[in-house]
């Protein structure tokens, strides 16, 4: 084992649809499913196309290695193992008319639509939640915005989460979408289908099949299906893996010894440190940004594979195998240890409004500016900017010196209460933060349950 994957990060029930095994069942159903349409149009009897089905069930994967191992063909060794199971009269039926990537490319299109329903959209959606508890939980817990790696204006820790949660949404809903479009081809060698008229009417022989596949048409294929959508489906990946990426670079650097917000959650035995005993270091978030640095570049070869040489050849052979395993293993890898450790973030509210308060009332330019502009002053922006740069000078509060400014003085006893609040309580500058948290929330809660019924 020399693949991190193998050892390290490996999701166990993707097994169930990436190992050769899993695979080889994949594309047995795909030659079941042709016979049987063959057999609809009267091509062979059901009784063969039956006898098909009960073949498929003993065909092995080892036997299928002993195959290839002499044909030096993976499919060719399918289709031998496969007509060893059945009888002299079916024998001739078995990939009949059909090209390898007829048998491989709706193999692999299965597999991904699969994968997507039964484990990449459920652990998104669990994700999703955790992150819309979060922000429910803390819609109203006050932290200092920052931009430019500066404090800037007051918003909470919940409404920063409900910026990811809208991210990641409609991330989900795109990986939905890619997947949903996967289609399927029954076109023989170059895609003409026709090897399939020589058999019966090809339309309805590739219509059927595909519908067994439950795939969708491609119109006009090659030897292979049109590539874009496989690279569509990565991009799409990639685009809420960088999602992911970037909230746990967040995270990471809100766990920072001098910001100290939120931390992740430990055993009683996690060491942080060979040699520090007292460190606990944020390697959950670190991983994640880590896999996806591991993996964005993969994107690349997707977008590489679109060229293919006239109507086919085997330069995306290799590479695609690599895609298949790595970028959907790394993708949900870090979706479920996402999940895991938002279950266990520890969130400091104490700490985010020290450090709001550490800002030496700052934050207050912004309303203090636009407040001065409101009331006639034409330079209201460099008036503000005056007295950010005394207070700085002085090392006194922005509010003292901006209180001690006549200019601003006169426009601050004319403002209705709730806005002269703001001047004592920063905290309350936080505009439709509490009102978008619960909006985002509640719309996303509402969309989730769409992706668990599909």
């Amino acid at each position: 084992m020399i693949h991190p994957t193998d050892y390290r990060y490996n999701v166990d029930e993707l097994e169930e649809y990436l190992s050769p095994a899993a695979l080889l069942r994949y594309m047995l159903h795909v030659e079941c499913a042709y016979i049987n349409a063959l057999a609809k149009q009267g091509v062979c009897s059901s009784k063969i196309a039956k006898e098909y089905e009960k073949a498929a069930s003993k065909v092995t994967f080892q036997r299928v290695q002993q195959l290839e191992a002499k044909l030096k063909h993976d499919i060719k060794a399918i289709v031998e193992a496969l007509k060893e199971q059945v009888s002299p009269e079916a024998k001739p039926f078995c990939h009949l008319g059909l090209t390898s990537y007829d048998t491989v490319v709706n193999a692999h299109a299965m597999v991904l639509k699969d994968v997507t329903a039964k484990l990449i959209l459920p652990a998104l959606v669990e994700t999703m939640n955790q992150l819309i508890q979060i922000a429910l939980q803390h819609k109203s817990t006050v932290q200092i915005g920052r931009t430019h790696g500066q404090h800037a204006e007051p918003t909470t820790f919940g409404y920063s989460m409900a910026n990811y949660i809208e991210r990641l949404g409609m991330g989900i809903w795109r990986i939905k979408l890619a997947a949903e479009t996967f289609g399927g081809k029954i076109g023989g060698a170059v895609g003409t289908r026709a090897s399939l008229g020589l058999l019966a009417n090809a339309a309805k022989i590739e219509t059927e099949t595909l519908k067994l596949l439950n795939l969708t048409q491609i119109n006009a294929p090659t030897q292979i299906t049109n590539q874009e959508e496989l690279a569509n489906y990565y991009s799409q990946l990639l685009l809420s893996f960088g999602t992911l990426a970037d909230l746990a670079n967040d995270f990471r650097q809100l766990q920072r010894t001098e910001i100290a917000e939120i931390s992740e959650g430990t055993t009683e035995r996690q060491v942080g440190s060979s040699t520090m005993p007292q460190k606990r270091n944020p390697i959950g978030w670190e991983n994640i940004v880590s896999h996806y640095k591991a993996t964005l570049p993969r994107l690349i070869t997707a977008y590489l594979n679109l060229i293919s040489e006239h109507q086919r050849d085997l330069t995306d052979s290799a590479a695609n195998r690599y895609l298949l395993a790595e970028i959907l293993n790394s993708f949900l890898y870090s979706t479920r240890r996402c999940s895991s450790l938002l279950k266990r973030l520890e969130v400091d509210s104490q700490r985010m409004r020290k450090n709001l308060q550490s800002n030496a009332t700052f934050e207050l330019a912004e309303p203090a500016y636009i407040l001065l502009a409101r009331s006639g002053v034409a330079n209201a922006h460099e008036v503000i900017k005056r007295i950010a740069q005394q207070a700085h000078q002085r090392g006194i509060l922005f509010r003292e010196a901006l209180l001690s400014n006549e200019t601003f003085r006169r426009c601050f006893r004319s403002l209705p209460s709730e806005q002269q609040q703001l001047f004592e309580d920063s905290s309350k500058y936080i505009g439709r933060a509490v009102l978008a948290t619960e909006a985002v929330c509640r719309y996303w809660k509402q969309k989730l349950k769409v992706f668990r019924s599909t």
